[in-house]
């Protein structure tokens, strides 16, 4: 299973110049963790997350101290001011598999995917969550459209799925190794045997 299966399209994307305040609203709004920051020529330049955008913003509640609390300064106003410049991308061919080790090797939420320079998607925890639950009656009738539309339909052979574990059943002949790896690629599949 790749990126360009499973990612958002179109992408939800701010600039440095957006407000903290308007970032806020717009991942609130759409129910996302993170969107991807682009300049003025629509280059990814970083990402803001849930987690960047609550950084020094809140001041503390003076009923809660002992001594008075010196003014604090106000916090980081723009996207630019708290967003995350190093950025990890990928490609819309990446495996399911590399971007689930990369998000948690790297602890993010959201990973955007860009071909060449123009972001053209992101994937984030919820869309790899997504997958893992996707009805089992959905995914044999992919794998058999699939595998009909490389051998031809289906013969002496069946496709069997629960809990999106893969059971091909009967002969494929020499189209086996085919037929397992057509499989693979259909999300919410598991393992293929």
């Amino acid at each position: 299973m790749q990126a360009r299966q499973i990612m958002t399209s179109p992408v939800l994307t701010v600039r440095a110049d957006t407000t903290v305040r308007e970032a806020a609203t717009l991942l609130l709004e759409n129910r996302i963790t993170a969107a991807p920051v682009l300049d003025a020529g629509g280059e990814l330049i970083g990402i803001v997350s849930e987690g960047d955008l609550v950084v020094d913003r809140f001041g503390h509640d003076p009923r809660n101290r002992v001594r008075p609390v010196q003014d604090e300064p106000p916090g980081p106003q723009t996207v630019g001011e708290v967003m995350t410049t190093t950025v990890i991308a990928l490609g819309p061919s990446a495996d399911a598999a590399d971007l689930a080790e990369t998000m948690l090797g790297s602890d993010v939420r959201s990973v955007p995917i860009v071909e060449g320079a123009t972001v053209v998607g992101i994937v984030s925890r919820r869309d790899l969550l997504r997958t893992l639950v996707r009805d089992d009656d959905a995914i044999r009738e992919e794998i058999v459209g699939r595998i009909a539309d490389y051998r031809g339909p289906a013969g002496t052979w069946d496709v069997q799925v629960t809990d999106g574990e893969v059971l091909i059943v009967g002969e494929l002949d020499d189209d086996g190794r085919a037929a397992i790896a057509i499989a693979r690629t259909v999300p919410g599949v598991g393992s293929v045997h």
